[in-house]
């Protein structure tokens, strides 16, 4: 099939340059975003799902063991401290989204202390793979859909048959409106890569390509 897709180079959305390891920036494309609340849930224990703040909760497609950096999980990045969810030996794991998703992001880090690729794939296809340090080198990623699309799944992965934990979770700000005259007839996700924030954007005519930073 015919592929059709070209990377732009933008600032992060703070309006300054920064890299995949540091905190979020406030928005994610056009989307004013905000955090996941801390999981009042036990820590240890295995979960099958996280609630949003807007309502509606993310759905793991396996258990996944619920910590907090610092207990359970030794390191993250940024100085973050919150909750993730470790695949606990398994190598993929799929998040199912609220209904009607706009805009997510997360942050995913290998269990072995080394350097291993992270792939994230949304459910039309578009993906992004980052090469990210174990030991405090978690990495952020983030999607957003155009043109009235919505995210719907995302499924993270690692080649090298390594389990890894995902967190920090981000979701449209209440209100967050789409900026739909500069973004029309566009698929869009953006990561953070080499310093940079990168987006590639992808037409919605014809099949979706694929990053080439994987």
């Amino acid at each position: 099939m015919d592929e059709k897709y070209n990377h732009c180079i933008e600032p992060g959305g703070s309006g300054r340059r920064h890299r995949s390891t540091d905190a979020p920036s406030a928005t994610l494309g056009p989307y004013s975003m905000t955090a996941f609340p801390l999981d009042a849930g036990p820590i240890e224990t295995h979960v099958t799902s996280v609630a949003s703040p807007l309502g509606g909760q993310v759905d793991f497609s396996i258990p996944m063991v619920h910590e907090l950096v610092g207990i359970g999980w030794l390191t993250w990045s940024h100085g973050y401290t919150g909750d993730v969810y470790w695949t606990d030996g398994a190598t993929s794991v799929t998040m199912t989204l609220p209904t009607e998703t706009k805009a997510f992001y997360f942050y995913a880090e290998p269990n072995p202390m080394a350097q291993y690729t992270i792939v994230a794939t949304a459910q039309d296809g578009t993906q992004v793979g980052q090469n990210i340090s174990g030991n405090a080198g978690a990495a952020y990623y983030g999607f957003y859909g155009t043109d009235g699309s919505f995210i719907n799944s995302i499924t993270v992965t690692t080649p090298q048959s390594v389990d890894f934990s995902v967190g920090e979770f981000g979701t449209p700000a209440p209100k967050s409106t789409m900026k739909e005259a500069q973004y029309l007839g566009m698929k869009t996700v953006e990561y953070l890569h080499s310093h940079l924030v990168w987006s590639a954007h992808f037409s919605v005519s014809v099949s979706f390509g694929r990053g080439d930073d994987i």
